[in-house]
């Protein structure tokens, strides 16, 4: 396998996923749409860390998608790692749209509507 830099390294969903409530009131989170989108993962720089770590927040790994493929998602799921992730951090840089993610305790079967 030869590997081109910009090539994309990852398959991943984006998910709109909005905070409900059920029947009893309790509050659930609903699947509200995915897309499916390749991107290219990188670690998260010495900087990024230091600067996570004081504001309480471990950071995984950065992933860069098109920006014109980005719709404000505030999660991403990963399906080889079988992981949902929460998008701590957005940055536009030029046509990418960088993308800083830690990891969630969620699991899908916690997301009503989960069709994937």
């Amino acid at each position: 396998m030869i590997a081109y830099p910009n090539s994309g390294n990852i398959s991943l969903f984006l998910l709109c996923v909005k905070t409900d409530a059920d029947d009893l009131g309790n509050q659930v989170l609903r699947l509200v749409g995915s897309k499916e989108v390749v991107g290219m993962t990188s670690s998260i720089t010495s900087k990024e860390f230091f600067i996570a770590k004081e504001s309480k927040v471990q950071l995984d790994f950065k992933v860069a998608v098109q920006a014109f493929l980005y719709d404000g998602s505030k999660y991403i799921y990963v399906p080889n790692k079988d992981t949902i992730y929460i998008v701590e951090r957005s940055y536009q840089n030029g046509m990418w749209m960088e993308l800083s993610v830690s990891q969630t305790n969620i699991k899908k079967e916690d997301i009503a509507g989960w069709n994937l």
